[in-house]
């Protein structure tokens, strides 16, 4: 099985001594192991990643947002967890960001990943974008939106509380960072599964080996371990 990963942050990085590692991994270890799979990883853009799992390229893309066009190419095994999303600035350059209005409004673009999903208020607050308001710029990986706001090309990006959290401790790319009080979406992520290449049978077992790492307590170990529990 084919998993995609991206070497940012927490979730998952990838060191050449000790290979791929973070809390994403240690997910798609556990479930895999759990059910008797073989694997590899492989390192990929968010937003391609997700064109890959609806042409049956990859295998599972790990903390996916169940929606109903992502419904008709993968299956949902979970959740996983709980995802919150925030608006992430600069601390060296804060804006005021409490209401959804107030993102929209901002003197400097925002800066959101392709093929990411922030939650249903927030995709129909961007159908209504005006040419006055903040215009968002699509970007293609995490490192480049970091690499934007280093450079002030951008008021902020939407993000997962939890990266930004956990890396600001660990990370210099992080320190320098500020999370705005607004939560922007919250919301339980998936195992998504590609449908064009999971069997019924291979389904079924992964099924089962949620359920059983569930009742172990596996998933609730893995979530402490990254100060999440």
């Amino acid at each position: 099985m084919v998993v995609r990963f991206e070497n940012y942050a927490a979730q998952s990085r990838l060191d050449e001594e000790t290979g791929w590692h973070g809390m994403d991994v240690d997910f798609a270890k556990a479930l895999l192991d759990e059910a008797g799979c073989q694997y590899k990883f492989v390192s990929i853009p968010w937003g391609r990643s997700l064109k890959m799992l609806e042409t049956g390229d990859i295998d599972l893309v790990l903390s996916v947002t169940k929606t109903l066009d992502r419904e008709d190419y993968a299956f949902f095994i979970g959740p996983q967890r709980m995802e919150t999303i925030i608006f992430a600035m600069n601390a060296l350059r804060q804006f005021d960001v409490t209401t959804m209005d107030e993102l929209f409004s901002l003197p400097v673009p925002v800066a959101i990943q392709q093929g990411a999903f922030y939650g249903a208020k927030f995709t129909e607050r961007f159908k209504l974008l005006q040419k006055n308001e903040t215009q968002f710029i699509f970007v293609p990986d995490n490192q480049t939106k970091l690499s934007l706001l280093k450079h002030g090309r951008i008021a902020g990006f939407l993000e997962e509380k939890f990266n930004i959290l956990f890396q600001s401790d660990n990370h210099p790319d992080f320190m320098t960072i500020k999370v705005a009080p607004l939560i922007i979406n919250e919301s339980p992520v998936y195992f998504a599964f590609s449908k064009k290449r999971t069997s019924l049978s291979r389904l079924e077992r992964l099924n089962k080996a949620y359920s059983s790492l569930k009742k172990s307590g596996r998933f609730r170990e893995i979530l402490k371990k990254y100060q999440l529990q």
